[in-house]
């Protein structure tokens, strides 16, 4: 006897529009899980490729594997670390040097990358890249001792919890740092341009650098420090204008050069009778002035009056 079982006319799971949503969201599934490890490897060939290309221009240059190694690192190897402690990081501090690191380093390396492909491929037509270049390479070992050192100091800074006030923070402390080593420069080129050696030079560029960072510090304490801070400001703003102009071949004004030759040499003096002068002043007291109470403690004051129990002189309350 034969057992006959009914036909279904229900389309099983593997037919129709729902094997195709199903194949579909295994799709979606596979491309989610691929999509971060995809891009993990194409970053890291390209920092790879990024990191021989700076290898091989350190080689032009004739460093040793040792050097065209730890150039690689100090390029690409320092960047995935800024960019590692700016998205991962939990130091606010820390973070925000790392983003304005970042801003710096990415066209560092770019620029000797890309000076490495211009000399490879004999192009004349970028000769100012390849200057640039090689000038950022042998400068390397240098340059990624500022992000090791300084990321190292703003990890012991107290956490503000404020980003935009950190960048504002340590963007004005690179404006000052980069100023002050852009007029120390100008000082040595003025020095340079009127016949000075080069140890002179940079001894008077050292002493106005130094005098004025000190009344810079000090300008809150005393009036002396403050006339200090504007009399060696107005030099260096002197000696940098000078300098820009004779080297960008531009027209000068013959007084604006004559006083700045006069305050130049006379530099070193200045910078002797201020320290002397400032051990000669004290610095000014901070008068502390009594408060007077608002209005609003005078009222908080009545509200308390107000509550507080009365009593009379025969002991018994108010009535």
């Amino acid at each position: 006897m034969s057992v006959e079982y009914p036909i279904s006319n229900h389309p099983t799971p593997s037919d129709g529009p729902a094997a195709g949503r199903r194949i579909a969201r295994h799709l979606m599934h596979a491309a989610y899980i691929a999509a971060p490890v995809l891009a993990a490897i194409a970053a890291l060939l390209v920092a790879l490729n990024a990191g021989a290309t700076i290898a091989r221009l350190l080689a032009r240059l004739g460093a040793d594997p040792s050097g065209q190694a730890l150039g690689g690192a100090a390029t690409v190897g320092v960047l995935a670390l800024l960019l590692a402690v700016a998205l991962l990081g939990q130091h606010t501090p820390t973070r925000a040097l790392s983003l304005i690191y970042l801003v710096a380093w990415l066209p560092l390396t770019v620029a000797l990358s890309a000076a490495e492909a211009a000399l490879a491929s004999g192009l004349a037509a970028l000769p100012a890249l390849a200057s640039i270049g090689q000038t950022l390479a042998t400068s390397l070992a240098g340059l990624a001792l500022l992000p090791a050192v300084t990321l190292a100091v703003a990890s012991r800074r107290a956490d503000s919890q404020n980003l935009r006030g950190e960048l504002a923070h340590y963007l004005a402390s690179t404006q000052k740092l980069v100023l002050l080593a852009a007029t120390a420069g100008a000082s040595v080129a003025f020095g340079l341009a009127r016949g000075m050696p080069v140890e002179v030079a940079a001894f008077i560029a050292i002493v106005l650098e130094t005098s004025f960072l000190l009344a810079l510090a000090r300008a809150h304490e005393h009036r002396l420090h403050a006339g200090a801070l504007a009399a060696f400001g107005g030099v260096l703003a002197l000696v940098s204008v000078e300098t820009i102009s004779t080297l960008a071949n531009l027209r000068t004004l013959a007084t604006l050069a004559t006083i700045g030759e006069m305050a130049y040499q006379l530099t070193p003096a200045a910078g002797l009778a201020y320290i002397v002068a400032s051990q000669l002043v004290q610095p000014a007291r901070i008068r502390i002035r009594p408060t007077q109470p608002t209005q609003a403690d005078q009222v908080a004051d009545q509200v308390d009056a107000d509550q507080e129990p009365a009593y009379s002189l025969n002991g018994h309350g108010p009535k």
